[in-house]
C-alpha cells in the first residue's frame, strides 16, 4: 500500500499582471510600485473572499491554490471584474492575464506538488490581458454549476507538458443562458467557426507571397461562395505540395501547422496549411492557400468582396471595412480586405506572384480588435520565409 503523502484535488489558479516590465520603464520605479499594491490588494480581496490560500507571489504572479475549480473560477472572475471596475476609477490600468486549471496533487511541507500545478501556470501564460482562460478539465467540473460561458475551444501544445491541453476563455454570464458555448458565442455575440490567420510571418521568396485563408465563413443570405474541393488527401502529412508551402511558412509557427481539413480547403488551391497561432496573439489561426493559378485567388476574392459588399478603400487604423492594396518598399504587395463579420474581425491579403492568399481573424469586432488585428497585421506582412 502506498504511504506516501495523501493526495488531494484542487483548482489552482495563476494571476500575472500584462507588461508590467514595460509600465515599469515607462512610467517609472514609484508608479510601478503604486500599481502592484492596487493589482495585489484586489487579487487578495478576491482570493480571501472565495477561500483561496495564497501559495506563492513573487512580484506581479500570483499562485494561490482553492478547494474546488469552482471557486477558482469565480475568483479569477471577481479578479478582472475588480480590475475593470479599477480602469474607471483613478490610477493605472491593472491588465492581469489568469489561468485555471484542477487536478490531484500532493500537498507536501513544500506546498503543493503535481502535474495540475504545471498545466495551471502554463495556461496562465496563455491568457490575454483581461482574460480567464480554463483547461477542459475545469470546464467539465463548473460548466453545469457556475453562470458562465465557455469560448475558443483551442488544443495547444504548452512548454513543458506531454500532451495538448484543451483550453477556454470564460466568461461571465448575467441572464443566466447560454452557460457553455464551445466554439459557440462570445460576449454575447453569435460566431461562427473559429478560424483565421497567420502569425507572424507569412512569407515568400522573391516578390513576396501571401497567406492564409480559411474557408469557413458564411457569406451573407442571397451570396454564394466556390464550391470549396480539397487537394487530394495525402497518407502522410505532408505532401510535396504542402513541403514547399512549409518551407515558406515562418520557422517559428511551423510546428502549429496542420493540414487544413477538406472544409477549410479552397477551389483552385494545390495546398493548405491550418495553423493554431499561440493563445494569446493579437490574430487567432492561419490558413495558407497556394493556388493554382492567379485567376482561381481572384475568383476566390471576389466571392469575398461580393459577400462582404466592400468597397474601395484603404485598410488602415480607422478603418476596418476596405477592399484595396497593400504593398511595402518595391518587392511586397498584393491585394488587402478588411471586415467585420459574425462577431470576429478579419483581413485578407494576397501575394499575387508566389499565389498565395493569406487571412486572419480574431474573435470580436470591436474597435480594440481591430487595432490589434491591424497592428499584428502590419508586421506580419513583413516576414518572410526562405523556401526550402
Amino acid at each position: 500500500m502506498n504511504t506516501g503523502s495523501p493526495r488531494t484535488t484542487n483548482g489552482f489558479l495563476f494571476a500575472d499582471l500584462r507588461d508590467y516590465t514595460g509600465y515599469v520603464e515607462s512610467h517609472g520605479d514609484q508608479a510601478a510600485a503604486t500599481l502592484l499594491e492596487a493589482y495585489r490588494s484586489l487579487v487578495r480581496s478576491a482570493v480571501g473572499e472565495f477561500g483561496g490560500a495564497e501559495i506563492k507571489t513573487e512580484g506581479d504572479s500570483f499562485y494561490v491554490v482553492f478547494p474546488s475549480a469552482s471557486s477558482a473560477v469565480q475568483c479569477g472572475l471577481a479578479i478582472l471584474a475588480a480590475a475593470a471596475d479599477s480602469a474607471e476609477r483613478e490610477g493605472p490600468p491593472i491588465r492581469v492575464g489568469i489561468g485555471v486549471h484542477a487536478g490531484e496533487t500532493a500537498e507536501t511541507s513544500e506546498g503543493y506538488v503535481g502535474s495540475a500545478v504545471n498545466i495551471a501556470a502554463r495556461v496562465c501564460s496563455q491568457a490575454r490581458a483581461g482574460e480567464l482562460v480554463v483547461t477542459d478539465t475545469v470546464r467539465a467540473l463548473t460548466r453545469t454549476f457556475l453562470p458562465v460561458r465557455f469560448v475558443d475551444r483551442r488544443s495547444r501544445r504548452l512548454k513543458g507538458i506531454a500532451e495538448a491541453v484543451v483550453i477556454y476563455r470564460v466568461e461571465a454570464v448575467t441572464d443566466g443562458t447560454a452557460r457553455t458555448a464551445a466554439a459557440g458565442s462570445a460576449s454575447g455575440i453569435p460566431r461562427k467557426l473559429r478560424v483565421a490567420v497567420l502569425l507572424l510571418g507569412l512569407l515568400v521568396g522573391g516578390a513576396a507571397a501571401g497567406y492564409v485563408l480559411l474557408a469557413a465563413q458564411r457569406p451573407p443570405n442571397g451570396t454564394t461562395t466556390p464550391t470549396a474541393t480539397a487537394p487530394p488527401v495525402a497518407a502522410t502529412f505532408p505532401d510535396d505540395g504542402e513541403s514547399d508551402l512549409l518551407a515558406q511558412v515562418p520557422a517559428d509557427i511551423r510546428n502549429r501547422c496542420v493540414r487544413a481539413p477538406e472544409a477549410e480547403a479552397l477551389a483552385g488551391t494545390s495546398a493548405s496549411l491550418h495553423c493554431d497561432l499561440e493563445f494569446g496573439a493579437e490574430a487567432d489561426t492561419v490558413w495558407y492557400h497556394r493556388f493554382r493559378t492567379v485567376q482561381d485567388m481572384g475568383n476566390y476574392l471576389s466571392s469575398v468582396q461580393v459577400a462582404q459588399h466592400l468597397q474601395l478603400g484603404t485598410c488602415d487604423a480607422d478603418t476596418p471595412r476596405a477592399q484595396g492594396t497593400w504593398q511595402v518598399g518595391t518587392t511586397l504587395s498584393g491585394q488587402l480586405f478588411c471586415f467585420k463579420s459574425e462577431g470576429s474581425t478579419w483581413i485578407v491579403w494576397t501575394y499575387a506572384a508566389d499565389r498565395i492568399l493569406a487571412r486572419a481573424t480574431r474573435n470580436g469586432d470591436t474597435a480594440a480588435d481591430w487595432a490589434g488585428l491591424y497592428g499584428w497585421w502590419k508586421l506580419a506582412r513583413l516576414f518572410v520565409g526562405p523556401p526550402g
